[in-house]
Parts: structure tokens; sequence; C-alpha cells
């Protein structure tokens, strides 16, 4: 091969690869330029990160059934480990709330299978697992609580840096909720939130009050004492139940899609009016009384308003103004009623709610169907509450199609719902 040719194939060659070089810089522009549909790594939202994660030493528990337990028992889980008390009148009913709003997010984002959300003790002398069980009754509270002997309980607060002690109570002293009686003593704790990890390795410490929107439930809120209600409205270090779920994204390594909570804007008074006309009678009755708390007459007045609904379908939504994920989700029940109401008769249960909270928050949040007044075993003969919000589809036939706990995070999961359970498609 003569030397032209040689040089000729080398002049080739130099600009193939310089062409190729120029290709591959386009493309690694193009893949390092963010999306504005990309998923986005969850950044840490409170607390500290431990430079080196601790392992939690076994410590024998007592959990609210009066069986032993250990933390243990939850490896291969991630758990959120809460330091509480059920005669606590400054903070602690706050903390019950936020591990409800929380439980209701990891149900609602599936992952009720990888997260534990718990309280322990930091009163081993008065919480027993008798008074545990009755204060999950008294609250609606669903997730595990722990107790222990004083021995124990203070080898697990120690090793997680929780300071308490015994004090005397205050004068006029606060009243014993389980007995009736003047208490004679209170208990001063650290407040905070700590992270474990599967391995059994707290993570993540984050000291400070649980900040629930200055919403708690109505015997919640009965618990509360001058200072829990100042501590209600104004946090100390606070930290929320979606903070504490995007430090689980953070610890998963798990991105969050941006907009996983896309608001959807409900239609105005007038807007809906205008989508429901026409509706048939039934459905029509139901719109005329939009956004009113209805108090029940007698046990059965919610039972009694189903029936009466026979042959349409029914979406029931259990909520509570007191509630952060139904206010975050009623935007959705808003948009849905104006566009299904013609075939699907709504209705709302305002859960163990004030009457007074109820209407102005429905003031504020207008939806083309009424409420009523409701508790648990209203909603018995449909379904058994485990948390709110929760969303009972019922078939035309009257029987219960389906059942959604937690909140509906976009508007085309409701859509599915109501697709899937109401209409039967």
């Amino acid at each position: 091969m003569s030397i032209r040719r040689l040089r000729t194939l080398s002049i080739a060659g130099t600009v193939l690869v310089l062409a190729l070089l120029v290709a591959l810089s386009l493309l690694a522009r193009l893949a390092s330029k963010p999306s504005a549909n990309a998923d986005v790594p969850a950044p840490l939202a409170i607390g500290t990160e431990l430079q080196r994660p601790r392992p939690v030493p076994p410590v024998a528990l007592v959990d609210e059934r009066g069986e032993p337990f250990s933390l243990s028992a939850w490896h291969g889980k991630w758990v959120v480990l809460v330091p509480s008390m059920t005669l606590c009148h400054e903070v602690c009913p706050m903390t019950t709330t936020a591990l409800m709003q929380l439980t209701s997010l990891i149900r609602r984002d599936g992952l009720s299978n990888q997260v534990v959300a718990a309280e322990a003790t930091v009163d081993p002398w008065r919480d027993s697992p008798a008074r545990l069980r009755a204060y999950r009754r008294l609250t609606g509270a669903t997730f595990p609580m722990l107790t222990g002997t004083q021995a124990e309980i203070g080898r697990l607060w120690k090793f997680f840096g929780v300071y308490y002690h015994r004090v005397p109570q205050d004068k006029p002293p606060d009243v014993d909720w389980l007995t009736h009686k003047a208490e004679t003593f209170d208990v001063d704790h650290t407040d905070a939130v700590f992270f474990v990890d599967p391995a059994g390795q707290e993570r993540i410490v984050d000291e400070g009050m649980p900040d629930v929107g200055g919403h708690v439930s109505p015997v919640l809120a009965g618990l509360l004492n001058d200072q829990g209600r100042q501590n209600l409205a104004h946090p100390q270090l606070p930290w929320t139940a979606q903070e504490v779920l995007q430090d689980l994204y953070f610890l998963m390594n798990r991105s969050v899609p941006p907009g996983a909570l896309p608001q959807v804007s409900p239609p105005s008074a007038a807007a809906a009016q205008r989508a429901l006309a026409g509706s048939p009678a039934t459905l029509a009755a139901l719109h005329r009384r939009s956004g009113q708390l209805i108090a029940a007459s007698s046990p059965g007045t919610f039972a009694a308003q189903i029936r009466a609904l026979h042959g349409y379908p029914v979406v029931v939504n259990a909520w509570a103004s007191w509630c952060g994920p139904c206010r975050t989700e009623f935007s959705l029940l808003a948009a849905a009623s104006a566009r299904y109401g013609r075939r699907i008769a709504f209705l709302g249960a305002d859960m163990n709610d004030s009457a007074g909270a109820a209407r102005s928050f429905l003031a504020r949040h207008p939806v083309s169907y009424p409420s009523y007044a409701s508790t648990a075993s209203d909603l018995a003969p449909f379904a058994v509450l485990e948390g709110l919000p929760t969303t009972v589809f019922i078939g035309p036939n009257g029987k219960v199609a389906g059942v959604h706990t937690g909140q509906y995070g976009t508007e085309a999961a409701l859509d599915n719902d109501i697709q899937r359970y109401a209409l039967g498609g």
C-alpha cells in the first residue's frame, strides 16, 4: 500500500474519531441536562444524620398487649421511634397525632411492609399495657405502643440520649383521663424522633416538638393543658409527619417524583353547580345540601342515608378537620364530586370532630355534597377504620365494593378507584 494511501486512510480515521467524540460529547450533555420531569433525590429534611450508625442494644420491652417485645423483632424494617407517655398534657397528644398522620402517609405510599412508627413510654411507673390499650381506644391510634420495667425503659432511653425525670404536679394538678383522679406527679422528658434502619442501627435523631398544623382531635385536645395548647399553636423546634416521611426516603436512597402531590384546584361553587345541573332527583337533593355538616339525629342516621341512595353508587369519604392528610386530599374529592356527581352519590363522614371546627373547614373548602357528624360505629357496617382519611366505595346494590385507607395523592389515583369500584369499570 502506498504512503499516500496510508495518509488518506489516517486522515479519514482521524475525522471519524473526532466525529465520534463530538457525538459522545453531545450525548453526555443531553444525558446530564436535568429534565423537568426527572425524579429528585430526597434531601435530609429534619434532624441530624449520624456519622456512624449506632446499633441499638437489646432491650426487654412489653407491647400494649402485655407480650414481651424487643426492637430486634423489627429488623428488616425502618423504624420511627418517639418518646411519649399517656399522661402527658404538654406535647404527647400532638406526638400521637403526628404518628397517626405518618401512618396514613406510609399507607398512602405503599410502605406499610417496610416502615414501622411507634411510641415508647417515658413513664414506666404508670404506663402499663392496660393503660396503653385504653389510650389506643381513647384516641383511635393504631400504631404500636411500648412500655417495660423502669430498668429496661431506662436502658432504652439512655442509649438514645432521652432525658426523663419525675417531677411534682402543678397546682391544681392535672386529672388522670383513665381514673378521673388527680395525678400525683408529672414526668419531664425530651421531645424527639429517632430513625432506626433495617439492621437495627440508629441513623437520624431530631429533638423537637411535632407540628400538626394546630389541629388535633377533640379527644386529644381535651388532654392538653394551657402549656399544651400553647405548644400546639407554636411548637418549639417543630417537625412534621411529611418531613419524617421525606427523611425515610432520604435514608432509603429513594427519589421523590417532582409534584408527587400535585395541587388540584377545586371547582368554584358556580362551576360545580353548572356541572351538576340536570342530576337525578335523589342526587340533586344531596347537591342542595352541599358543604353542610349534618348532625346525626339517631345512631342509624348515616346508615339510613346510605339505604336511601340504593340504586346509585356511593363514595363515602371519612375525614376530620384536625387530620392533615384529610385536608390535603379534600380538593381531590371536591373536583371528583363535580365530575361524577350526576351518576354517583358522594357523602362525607366527619369523624370525632368538633362541629365548629368542621363547619369552619367546610366553609373554606366547599364541596358539592354534605357531611355527617360521625363516629367509627356509624361506619362499622361498611368498613373498619384503620386511620384517616378513608374512602369507602358502595355499589348500587348497597354492598361495599372497595375501601381505600389513607390519603389519595393524585387525581388519577382517585379517578382509577372511582372507575373501578363505583362505576364497575
